[in-house]
């Protein structure tokens, strides 16, 4: 049985002190009891509170929940946690994750601590929820991922929208599951709502690609719906995809006339377009003069 662990990526290690229980270890869902000694971070004067860690925040008792941390750092902690046994001891370190303003952070940033797990309880896995049960949890980390998008912390929202969109998708194919209307159409709302909700965060970060994609799936859903079409605008606009961005934003103010971030882009784009117009024909002329 393997106890020591190392992430493929090599950004956690798990190194075991003192063996415990080698079966039954943390799944998602797990309510685990935790004890948190010698935190180090090199360099030294690294301030773990802009990580957001729920898990590091100073008291040597903790308990938290596999797979509800709103935090990268967290994410990292709990890869670790998932290798150990009850009564387990383990020194852990981990490469620190990027900061919202950097695209990586600095190799040699890490933590350091040791980490007993006293205890875990284990949950009704996935498998054996019921349809309500799983749109109530999607339903919890969508509010939970609007809550950090409104503290500016876009990646880890980012993270809690996907979570909750694959939570409906074990749900497929939702018509074999012979709902009733009004859970039906709740799932369905919810699922869209995810789906802008990340392309929300995609474009923020200039995933254009990926922004686009997500968009055209709430589109394929709800035609009409003005923030996939606005969000799709400004995606095919940043890739110089004028024609398709201005596609986008005229449907929208047909839609919605009195939007005045899609009025604004349509002006922009309307502009864009006869300039690109012009310099055809300028071009044309100038082939046959």
């Amino acid at each position: 049985m393997k106890t020591n662990y190392c992430s493929s990526d090599k950004s956690v290690e798990k190194t075991v002190i003192k063996h415990g229980k080698i079966s039954n270890k943390p799944q998602d869902g797990s309510i685990c009891s935790l004890l948190i000694e010698d935190v180090q971070t090199i360099p030294q004067d690294i301030d773990l509170q802009q990580y957001h860690s729920e898990i590091l925040t100073g008291n040597s008792t903790v308990q938290l929940t596999i797979d509800e941390s709103s935090s990268q750092l967290d994410r990292q902690i709990e890869r670790a946690i998932k290798w150990m046994g009850d009564n387990e001891v383990a020194l852990v370190k981990i490469v620190l994750p990027a900061l919202s303003d950097q695209e990586e952070c600095p190799k040699n940033n890490q933590l350091k601590f040791k980490i007993t797990l006293i205890d875990h309880k284990p949950v009704k896995p996935i498998w054996d929820w019921t349809p309500q049960e799983k749109f109530d949890k999607a339903l919890e980390r969508k509010e939970t991922g609007v809550e950090l998008v409104n503290k500016s912390r876009t990646k880890d929202a980012f993270y809690k929208f996907s979570k909750a969109v694959k939570i409906i998708i074990s749900m497929e194919p939702i018509k074999d599951l012979n709902l009733d209307d009004n859970l039906n159409n709740k799932i369905n709302d919810l699922r869209v709502s995810l789906y802008n909700n990340m392309a929300m965060c995609q474009l923020k970060y200039n995933n254009y690609d990926h922004t686009i994609e997500l968009c055209n799936k709430v589109l394929m859903r709800d035609k009409n719906n003005v923030k996939a079409l606005y969000r799709r605008g400004c995606a095919y606009g940043a890739i110089t995809n004028v024609e398709k961005a201005l596609d986008d934003f005229k449907y929208a103010h047909h839609i919605e006339p009195q939007n005045n971030a899609v009025k604004s882009q349509l002006l922009i784009y309307q502009e864009k377009w006869k300039k690109a117009e012009k310099e055809t024909k300028d071009i044309i002329r100038k082939m046959f003069t």
